[in-house]
């Protein structure tokens, strides 16, 4: 039975989108409101894409950038949260922890993208080398 958690949980981590896609179906079939079904799977896929970045690096070049993730995310955040608040006048937390959110899902999924892609330009290019 561990075997097995473990397995789907490294898919999980590996895949991010299929997560993506299970979460996306499973709130379909299971929410009332249509409209922030996409919104809450990215929400939840985010979550998993900070894993999922640190775990691609690793398996394909071998290196841990776990804190280095974490740190970059801590950045983004603290510079919404400035620039949130030189801008209005009183922060609303919930909106502001939904942007920063939002916009994380958007670096991670491009950084897991451009990871696997050159990850897998160079295997091409060390293949046919040989």
């Amino acid at each position: 039975m561990m075997v097995l958690l473990s397995i789907i949980m490294d898919v999980l981590i590996l895949c991010p989108f299929v997560f993506l896609g299970i979460s996306y179906i499973i709130l379909k079939k299971f929410s009332n409101k249509r409209k922030n079904i996409f919104s809450k799977a990215a929400d939840l896929t985010t979550f998993i894409l900070l894993f999922s970045i640190q775990a691609s690096v690793k398996f394909i070049w071998s290196y841990d950038i776990g804190f280095i993730v974490l740190i970059i995310a801590s950045i983004i955040a603290i510079v919404f949260t400035t620039i949130e608040w030189r801008t209005r006048k009183e922060i609303e937390l919930m909106p502001l922890f939904r942007k920063i959110w939002r916009f994380l899902f958007l670096v991670l999924t491009f950084t897991y993208i451009a990871i696997w892609f050159v990850g897998l330009v160079l295997k091409i290019i060390e293949l046919a080398t040989r």
